[in-house]
């Protein structure tokens, strides 16, 4: 690299212009040396050959006519460049061809001079231009061209429109409420080639990041009131996370602990998922509480939420729902269990397994694998003498992967079973512990 960059300006200028065309020559390495002496003087240690470099560049851009050559140059300079190329590439913005890696190179560089070049360029570019200006002001969120943009959204080409409506929603001023409101209630919160509902979405969701969020809390409230319908679920579902993002943990569970109650069950499921967010102590118990007054599916889902949020306090709970008649709850319980590995809960798991069916059974089993304490071992040989056949072959497949040395005797109580398979696999327990 210090053997390229001793050609100075003129000579790394006259080594870009070496590039031929496309089918005249092959390009292969001579860009491999530009684009790598590019990365090279990016370096913070490297100032003076940096500069040295851009004026290279700029100098052999104007000179090139090829068109993939000079997209080429241009797209080297956002490893190196810095705001002293804007004025030579400003003209660039309103070149079909060009505008695209331009305004990607100057996106990356960033700055006052940057935003005010793309916001006078808007004001002449057309076509494809003009809607990668629009996008690049919206991603920069540059509220100084909110105007010109709103402008654009009311366009009679659908893809300016959709670009304007997007950038809005980046921006996210109360100003482009109006113009947001319109588009998406014109097509009545449904799916259009503007994109104007997920560009609403979006809107809402970053006027929820600006203060005050009042107006967030309006326009998420007013989703919920309006998209009643099924196929709108999911709108729903969003404006009820803004709307819960934007309160405090405890209003907030307020609000998903009504949201239960709906008679969607999307809708009640996305609720649970956002209420692991806001849990804490107090809003455990408020939900425990729920649980106890729920109906089967919904009292199974709000256990495995609480366990999914590995909520101790809900252990209780758990232990009380293994005995519940709704098979629905005894399996979230039981998937608690599995997931907390508490040792509360070792009794009446066992207690569960003499009339738990054949699956349930192997759950618990492998509950039993994870729970960390010298107690069960001792637990589970005392437990499988008045078990259940299927279940006295679980009990003795968890004793000999623990390896439950000291636990023989009640091992060999079960070689006096009248089950063959039984005493088999007491034989193999034995053998698998050295005994």
């Amino acid at each position: 690299m210090m053997q390229v960059g001793s050609l100075g300006a003129a000579g790394l200028t006259e080594m870009a212009l070496m590039l031929q065309p496309p089918g005249k020559g092959d390009n292969t390495r001579l860009q491999y040396a530009l684009a790598g002496y590019a990365a090279y003087v990016s370096a913070g240690t490297r100032e003076e050959m940096r500069k040295t470099a851009i004026a290279a560049w700029l100098k052999a851009l104007k000179v090139t006519l090829q068109p993939e050559n000079k997209t080429f140059l241009i797209e080297q300079l956002q490893l190196f460049g810095d705001k002293s190329i804007v004025p030579a590439l400003k003209p660039y913005l309103l070149n079909a061809r060009y505008c695209d890696p331009v305004i990607r190179v100057l996106t990356s560089i960033g700055g006052s001079e940057v935003l005010m070049a793309f916001e006078a360029a808007l004001g002449k570019a057309k076509g494809a231009c003009e809607i990668s200006l629009v996008k690049a002001l919206g991603d920069l969120r540059y509220l100084a061209a909110e105007g010109t943009i709103i402008a654009k959204a009311k366009s009679d080409d659908p893809v300016l429109r959709r670009a304007a409506l997007f950038a809005l929603a980046n921006i996210a001023s109360e100003d482009s409420k109006q113009i947001m409101e319109a588009a998406v209630d014109r097509v009545g919160y449904g799916y259009d080639k503007t994109g104007a509902t997920a560009a609403y979405m979006l809107y809402v969701a970053n006027l929820g990041h600006n203060w005050p969020t009042t107006p967030a809390m309006t326009a998420a409230t007013n989703i919920l009131r309006k998209c009643k319908a099924d196929s709108l679920v999911h709108l729903r579902i969003a404006a009820l996370k803004i709307v819960t993002d934007l309160l405090l943990d405890d209003d907030a569970t307020g609000t998903l602990i009504m949201a239960v109650d709906n008679k969607d069950e999307e809708y009640r499921a996305a609720a649970l998922v956002l209420a692991i967010k806001h849990m804490n102590a107090a809003n455990a118990e408020r939900w425990i509480q729920k649980a106890e007054r729920a109906d089967g599916r919904k009292k199974a889902a709000i256990i495995t939420m609480l366990a999914n949020s590995k909520q101790r306090a809900a252990i209780s709970l758990f232990t009380k729902a293994l005995k519940e008649s709704d098979p629905q709850v005894r399996t979230a319980a039981v998937n608690a269990a599995g997931q907390l590995q508490s040792i509360e809960m070792l009794s009446p798991l066992l207690a569960m397994m003499n009339t738990a069916d054949s699956a349930t059974t192997k759950s618990i089993g492998d509950i039993l694998l994870n729970i960390r304490s010298i107690e069960v071992p001792g637990r589970i040989a005392v437990a499988m003498q008045d078990a259940p056949p299927f279940a006295q072959l679980t009990l003795l497949a968890v004793l000999a992967q623990k390896q439950a040395t000291g636990q023989e005797k009640q091992i060999r109580q079960l070689l006096n079973s009248p089950d063959p398979a039984v005493v088999q696999a007491a034989k193999s327990t034995l053998t698998a512990i050295g005994r």
